[in-house]
């Protein structure tokens, strides 16, 4: 078996440019795949990250019959957190918060966004802010000052300093207007607080939409791996949801996505296999003397034809190997540094969603493309190696 090998490996550097060119496309493929699954895993990872940083926490709680579908806030019927609640939340990192809908004016300009009451004691507890841009600062409780979004700034056309009037909807159905300083411009990443947030304290919120107490609460866990245990206990009498049921439909978004990318691969390699097909049987025709003299000599046709399939299966082995080596590099950079995608979404698109992209390395996804490549590659040389078993000696020594 290792004489097979040896000439096997000897045969691929016949014609050195053909070899070189089909291993490119198997690097290819390999390394597309690797990336490509590495993207999709940071996608969801980002999704995740954004709801638990920005968002909700790993766990959020709602009141009773509050509406966790569509877009709006609505602030009717919302109540103090009761104080059973509040006894079962102290051995938790916790902190309130307050969604309403807004319309943002300054000057001849507006905008409907989404406004959020924050608790300035607690939110920092629940929501670090290491990785957060600010210009300006956070308003303190009792003032009458806001954080925008940047993105949302840049459409409306403020800065820190500036004044500007928000609309809301009471919670009694009337309409309320108040005037604010513009104290900070934050820039999160996460498309939905960039592009639609106006956070301003809690109390100043409750007074704004005439509310009498919050519309979530979010907690942070030691480990979101605790999140469905302590949402279970904490499920009555508000509602109790975790970070990925939050998040579930951006990743559902993403298992579309997922299935798309494995077609690319999938179309990739194959075009890889009929390059690999290719090779061989062109290797075939261009050595049909070689081959009846070798069957002449005595070498059996299973000989002949693991000839051929190890010639397929060492190109693989050669290609996804160094395509893995490439795939995986790659991956893991971006896994640290990250892709800034901060043209997407634009002001005005309502999605939770970091665009600092980290892509994610899974150490078994780099075995799984290595063994798709070779068996990708071993496949393809199935053909050309059952063509040179069935040649006739006699005929292949008298072939011109």
């Amino acid at each position: 078996m290792r004489w097979v090998v040896g000439l096997a490996a000897r045969n691929l550097v016949r014609n050195v440019r053909r070899t070189l060119i089909t291993g490119v496309v198997v690097v290819a493929g390999v390394a597309f795949l690797i990336q490509g699954m590495g993207v999709v895993d940071g996608l969801d990872e980002n999704a995740i990250r954004a709801q638990i940083d920005t968002l909700g926490g790993h766990v959020t709680l709602t009141p009773p019959d509050y509406p966790t579908e569509g877009f709006t806030s609505p602030v009717e019927d919302l109540e103090p957190v009761p104080r059973e609640l509040e006894t079962r939340l102290a051995e938790h990192t916790w902190a309130p918060r307050l969604r309403f809908d807004v319309r943002l004016i300054r000057g001849p300009d507006s905008a409907l966004v989404r406004g959020v009451g924050f608790d300035p004691v607690r939110d920092t507890a629940v929501f670090p802010r290491d990785d957060l841009a600010l210009e300006g600062t956070f308003p303190e409780a009792g003032e009458q000052a806001v954080v925008l979004g940047s993105k949302l700034a840049r459409l409306v056309g403020a800065g820190v300093g500036d004044s500007l009037t928000i609309q809301v909807r009471t919670a009694q159905g009337a309409q309320n207007a108040l005037g604010f300083r513009v104290a900070g411009l934050m820039t999160t990443h996460n498309g939905l607080l960039d592009n639609f947030t106006v956070l301003m304290p809690m109390d100043r919120a409750l007074d704004l939409v005439r509310a009498e107490g919050p519309s979530h609460l979010s907690l942070r866990l030691e480990s979101r791996e605790d999140a469905p245990s302590v949402a279970a206990a904490l499920a009555d009498p508000w509602t109790a949801t975790t970070y990925l049921e939050e998040a579930e439909d951006i990743l559902a978004i993403n298992r579309i996505r997922r299935n798309a990318m494995s077609l690319m691969v999938f179309v990739v390699l194959l075009v890889a296999g009929i390059g690999i097909a290719n090779t061989i049987i062109m290797s075939v025709y261009e050595r049909v003397k070689e081959i009846g003299t070798l069957a002449a000599l005595g070498m059996e046709p299973r000989a002949i034809g693991l000839l051929f399939l190890a010639e397929g299966a060492i190109l693989g082995v050669v290609a996804s190997v160094v395509g893995a080596a490439i795939g995986g590099t790659v991956t893991y950079r971006l896994s640290v540094a990250g892709i800034d995608v901060g043209a997407f979404p634009e002001a005005g698109t309502e999605v939770a969603f970091s665009s600092i992209l980290y892509t994610r390395l899974d150490p078994s996804m780099l075995v799984v493309a290595v063994i798709f490549g070779i068996v990708t590659a071993t496949l393809a040389s199935v053909f050309p190696a059952l063509h040179a078993v069935r040649l006739n000696p006699a005929d292949a020594v008298r072939a011109d």
